[in-house]
């Protein structure tokens, strides 16, 4: 477990505890040690190339999300998972166990129906082939 002792908000010095996950380097940003915020890897969702084999335009990954947690706090209000709609930090939500539930959910809607519809252009592409 790596910790951190740094300068608190009112002058004084404290010294806190990062979970295994966060990625932050409280010292590199001198971060106030009873107000900083340790955060998770980004997961991030990036588009792919096109049929033309075009690279894709040079832009923000299409989705983005990590885990953040207040340093100090310890309701479970203080933990949640941002996630990042577009380049924009205000273009994002800030879900709790149960926003992340119902977006997990959304997604594997979104992943049956692009299955689905990846076997049609398949069928299409094969039957397109076989004309030739």
């Amino acid at each position: 477990m790596k910790t951190y002792t740094g300068p608190t908000v009112f002058g004084g010095s404290m010294t806190i505890a990062c979970p295994d996950w966060c990625v932050v380097d409280h010292a590199y940003w001198d971060d106030k040690a009873d107000d900083c915020f340790h955060k998770s890897a980004v997961l991030e969702v990036a588009l792919p190339r096109d049929r033309a084999n075009y690279p894709a335009p040079v832009t923000p990954p299409l989705l983005g999300a990590e885990l953040s947690l207040h340093s100090t706090c310890v309701i479970p209000s203080a933990a949640s998972v941002w996630l990042q709609l577009s380049e924009y930090k205000a273009d994002g939500l800030e879900l709790d166990v149960a926003g992340v539930d119902s977006l997990l959910a959304e997604l594997d809607r979104y992943r049956d129906g692009l299955a689905k519809m990846r076997g049609l252009l398949a069928a299409v592409d094969t039957e397109l082939r076989n004309r030739r």
